[in-house]
């Protein structure tokens, strides 16, 4: 099978339309293909800062640091950069919960009624594992006001109905963190940063702070950075979550602490190997819809699979078990959020040819095309690379890179490649749908509607055409 994809970000990187030979492509070491990507990639989302690594046979064949940690004074990211992980965090409370059952100290079958006080009786079901499972069914603090004080929260959420019977299904759900978190402080009368801090990252205690408070300015911290369409700018999050979410969020960390926690994981220094295998199994839901294991996601197809955590569109964490490679990308932002999962399935195919995904792969060259190149010559790369993989659907690659522009209030591209999708796809329901919603978002009311009708006619069951087309009507 010809592998296309290692030339088509070359393409996109030196905007020509020449493909180099494949001889030129093999001769590439997998650290210069995987930069080379990922320059694109940082290009393409304008993210403003990265470090990267990739770890293969326990070797770090790939670690690069990218762009700048703070744009107002030109700060470049470094080996000292600390970024917030956001969700990523969920890895390091899941292992210190299980280090805490290797300890004896806790169980999984473990009642959470046992560690927290003043619980409703109806909760009394919910165990350990429900909460790193995301199964318990608890209401979702988030969902009050931010500003009361951890005492009042919890005076408020008891009051509120589980939403389902514990263990039934899966649900993401911040709660089961702060929980979490409540029980490992209970369990070692330590706070859960000093826990994690001296559990985990022994000797690296500069290197790894835990803070979920976006306005404080730490030593090497970076920000998180979104762009403003409306000053044409990037700006720093501002959004303080508190100590509560610490669990769940809170971890601030650099590049080279982060690889050396990896280490001791692939070297059973903080969890013996039974256990680990335990803690990223997946856990058996009852309505069994969800492949999730204790707080670590399970990506991918069966033969491909992968395990770990992405956090707020600017971290991953991935393992591919099976092959001995580990993925970490760390980010301060982006101009419009970058498809991590992408990054990911990117990345692993260009080291090791087993976990290629042909199509994920040439869908992500497609989008990048689209998006660095002018119309012309992407049209011209697209023709290329259809024409050698006919067996591929390129919808995916089509549908992102005109979202791309709708994000970025370039509606009139957007619609120009939406009209491509449905030259490209005249069959697809979704293509006429998205060039519908391009119209809509120009004011050319009549051009969604009719596209909206072509939708519908290809789909009869496409609620979002008739809901659309009402709303036209209506108004």
């Amino acid at each position: 099978m010809r592998i296309v994809f290692f030339c088509c970000f070359l393409f996109l990187i030196n905007s020509c339309t020449k493909r180099e030979s494949k001889t030129t492509e093999k001769l590439q070491p997998l650290e210069k293909r995987v930069d080379h990507y990922l320059q694109s990639l940082i290009k393409a989302d304008e993210i403003p800062g990265m470090a990267v690594a990739v770890i293969k046979d326990v070797q770090i064949i790939h670690e690069k640091y990218y762009g700048l940690a703070n744009i107002a004074h030109n700060v470049p990211v470094s080996e000292n950069t600390l970024f917030r992980v956001y969700s990523t965090t969920k890895l390091i409370t899941s292992v210190a919960v299980f280090q805490l059952i290797e300890k004896g100290k806790i169980s999984l079958d473990d009642s959470i009624s046992r560690y927290i006080d003043n619980l409703p009786k109806s909760w009394n079901t919910i165990k350990i594992e429900h909460l790193l499972s995301c199964s318990s069914g608890l209401p979702e603090y988030k969902n009050f006001d931010s500003k009361i004080s951890n005492k009042e929260l919890f005076n408020q959420l008891i009051k509120e109905p589980l939403h389902f019977e514990a263990g039934y299904k899966y649900e993401y759900n911040q709660t089961n963190y702060w929980f979490l978190k409540l029980i490992i402080e209970k369990v070692t009368s330590q706070s859960f940063e000093d826990f994690i801090q001296k559990s985990q990252f022994k000797d690296r205690e500069e290197e790894v702070l835990f803070a979920s408070n976006s306005l404080v300015d730490y030593p090497n911290r970076v920000s998180k950075y979104q762009y403003n369409n409306e000053y044409k700018a990037y700006e720093k999050t501002t959004y303080a979550a508190g100590n509560r979410s610490l669990a769940g969020n809170g971890m601030n960390i650099n590049l080279k602490a982060l690889l050396d926690w990896n280490k001791k994981l692939d070297d059973n220094q903080l969890l013996q190997s039974e256990t680990k295998h335990l803690m990223m199994s997946p856990y058996a839901y009852k309505n069994n819809r969800f492949p999730f294991g204790y707080s670590w996601g399970i990506y991918g197809p069966e033969e491909k699979k992968y395990y770990g955590f992405t956090g707020g569109g600017v971290s991953a964490f991935m393992k591919f078990i099976d092959k001995d490679l580990t993925i970490v990308i760390l980010s301060n932002g982006f101009k419009n959020r970058p498809i991590i999962a992408n990054a990911i399935t990117y990345i692993s195919g260009l080291i090791d040819k087993d976990l290629q995904r042909k199509d994920r792969m040439l869908n992500e060259d497609i989008r990048l095309a689209f998006i660095l190149n002018n119309y012309k010559n992407a049209i011209e790369i697209y023709d290329g690379i259809q024409q050698e993989n006919q067996d591929v659907v390129f919808e995916r690659g089509l549908n992102s890179a005109s979202l791309h522009y709708i994000n970025s209030l370039q509606v009139e591209k957007s619609i120009a490649i939406f009209k491509f999708y449905t030259e490209k796809y005249p069959s697809s329901s979704n293509a006429f749908n998205r060039l519908g919603d391009a119209y809509f978002n120009n004011k050319q009311f009549d051009m969604a509607k009719i596209n909206y009708q072509k939708a519908l006619a290809l789909d009869s069951n496409n609620k979002k055409a008739k809901k659309m087309i009402k709303i036209i009507e209506d108004n």
